[in-house]
């Protein structure tokens, strides 16, 4: 387990392995997000380009409905943006980031913002980076205010809402992005509550059973939010 929290709004910070490198599975997708929005807000991304879906783009694996609906089905960029995030769909991610934005573009931005243990060719990140880009998301420091609420809300309501939100309150917002693949489980992301915001990642490793791990990190996130209010 790597886990790491810290408050939005003060110095403090609970870190366990949080520089340790884990393979990402989708949490990749948040750099793939930020890269398409600055892109966007330079003028160099039309969100409303309507992309058609080639055979040679389909990702048949993993999660997400545009496989299903196949060659030749039609999207704009934004919903390729939308459901890569909340259906983490994996055919909307590989034609966003390498058919629209380019992997070395990414790369290139998550070297510059000190992201130096993220690697997008294979798949790999620690928490302490995706805290940093998850900062720079909520705090506006990508886009434009209007584009950093259309960013924040495909994160908010995703078809998987059971691990850092599980036992939260409905009340309680949170901004997050699940990574699934076999032996690893993760969730990361803001959480905002009446007078608290933090972040919390949690990534994990050597996961033999899928529902106990769940269950876990959603215990773990109730009792850091115990905490933190």
């Amino acid at each position: 387990y790597s886990i790491l929290v810290v408050d939005t709004k003060s110095n403090f910070r609970v870190a366990i392995n949080d520089t340790e490198m884990f393979t990402a599975a989708s949490v990749n997708k948040i750099p793939i997000l930020a890269a398409l929005y600055i892109g966007i807000q330079n003028g160099e991304i039309d969100p409303d380009q309507v992309i058609t879906v080639q055979q040679e783009d389909i990702q048949d694996y993993g999660s997400g409905s545009i496989r299903y609906d196949g060659a030749g089905s039609t999207y704009t960029i934004k919903t390729l943006g939308r459901l890569m995030m909340q259906q983490s769909d994996n055919t909307a991610a590989y034609i966003l980031a390498n058919h629209i934005i380019g992997m070395d573009t990414i790369q290139s931005l998550l070297n510059e913002w000190g992201m130096i243990q993220t690697d997008m060719i294979n798949n790999k990140t620690a928490n302490n980076d995706v805290f940093k880009i998850m900062k720079k998301i909520y705090q506006g420091n990508i886009a434009n205010p209007a584009y950093t609420q259309e960013m924040l809300a495909f994160f908010k309501d995703t078809e998987f809402e059971d691990r850092i939100p599980g036992l939260l309150p409905k009340t309680v917002q949170v901004y997050h992005k699940i990574g699934s693949e076999i032996g690893f489980m993760h969730d990361m992301g803001v959480v905002v509550a009446p007078n608290i915001t933090y972040y919390i990642g949690i990534l994990t490793s050597d996961i033999t059973n899928e529902k106990e791990a769940t269950k876990l990190m959603a215990e773990i996130s109730k009792l850091i939010y115990d905490y933190m209010k």
